[in-house]
């Protein structure tokens, strides 16, 4: 008896693990679902990532080497890739057409850089929103990309400062708390290989809270500005009444932006901010480090309206 006993439990034991354990429909049907929209997202991710990245590899390099600071060569890249999903700008690669405005300066109409746009920190970052396919660190370099895009748009020729000055000051031996020193190197290159140029912006961040560097028009967030004007060397005169110019047509524009023009010198200041070099050096904080790069493409757009303003009257 208890042999026979033995084997029924094991053969009930047999019995119950093969036992098949129901599903409900409407369980498999979601798991079905899941599936698809993660094999879309996957086909997505590796169209965007073959298109944009492998076949547009010099603009990926320079933007990635640009936000650790490294060397970084004139490539030639394609920059619509890097905003068409982002800000949906229809960039063009040729040169300005003009709009027959006799407004408009020879310069402007030949397309020549009259604005030079350069970061004299240039490893400064935005907050990442994760805004493109690339998923890159947002670094203060992408600003004047956008800013430039503007500008043409507006039938304003630009130059876009893309080599590293993190690489000038080692190659100068100059320690990092004297970068001014390193984007000086760049902004006298500049300026002698383009005669054309007339501006001169230093882009930056702002160590101000959230708060202080965004403000919101129709639910809309913007990412504040603030001009900084060196009263420590000859051109600050100069130099702040041509922030505060630009300023006053900014904020005709757009009232919510604009921080003003703050005046920085005597101790504890740098006082100069390379504005010594010409009288139209201007430094421009745009947000702070808990601003996204949307806030300021937002942000830019009214500025280059702005200096397109100016600089036509």
């Amino acid at each position: 008896m208890f042999i026979l006993y033995n084997r029924y439990g094991d053969n009930m034991k047999r019995f119950i693990a093969r036992r098949k354990i129901k599903i409900p429909k409407y369980k498999i049907i979601g798991f079905k679902i899941l599936i698809f929209m993660m094999v879309l997202v996957f086909i997505n991710v590796f169209i965007n990532i073959y298109i944009d990245l492998f076949l547009t590899y010099d603009m990926f390099k320079v933007v990635r080497l640009n936000a650790f600071g490294n060397i970084i060569d004139k490539y030639n890249f394609n920059k619509n890739l890097l905003y068409k999903n982002s800000y949906g700008f229809n960039i063009y690669l040729d040169k300005i057409v003009s709009n027959n405005n006799s407004n408009i300066t020879d310069l402007v109409i030949n397309a020549e850089p009259i604005i030079y746009i350069y970061n004299t920190f240039q490893t400064d970052k935005y907050t990442n929103n994760y805004y493109n396919s690339y998923n890159i660190e947002p670094v203060i370099t992408q600003a004047n990309l956008i800013l430039q895009e503007y500008l043409k748009k507006e039938g304003i020729g630009s130059l876009v400062e893309l080599e590293s000055v993190a690489k000038v000051l080692k190659d100068n031996n100059i320690s990092y708390s004297l970068s001014y020193q390193g984007s000086r190197i760049l902004l006298s290159k500049a300026k002698q290989e383009n005669s054309s140029l007339k501006y001169f912006i230093d882009i930056q961040l702002s160590d101000k809270d959230y708060n202080d560097t965004t403000c919101k028009i129709n639910n809309e967030a913007y990412a504040r500005i603030l001009w900084v004007v060196g009263t420590d060397n000859v051109n600050y005169l100069e130099n702040n009444k041509l922030m505060e110019e630009i300023d006053n047509e900014i904020k005709s524009l757009n009232n919510c932006i604009s921080r003003g023009v703050s005046k920085w010198g005597g101790a504890g200041y740098h006082g100069i901010y390379n504005q010594d070099f010409d009288g139209r050096v201007m430094l421009l904080q745009v947000g702070g480090r808990k601003n996204t790069i949307d806030e300021v493409n937002r942000t830019l757009k009214v500025v280059a309206k702005a200096l397109a303003n100016y600089i036509k009257e």
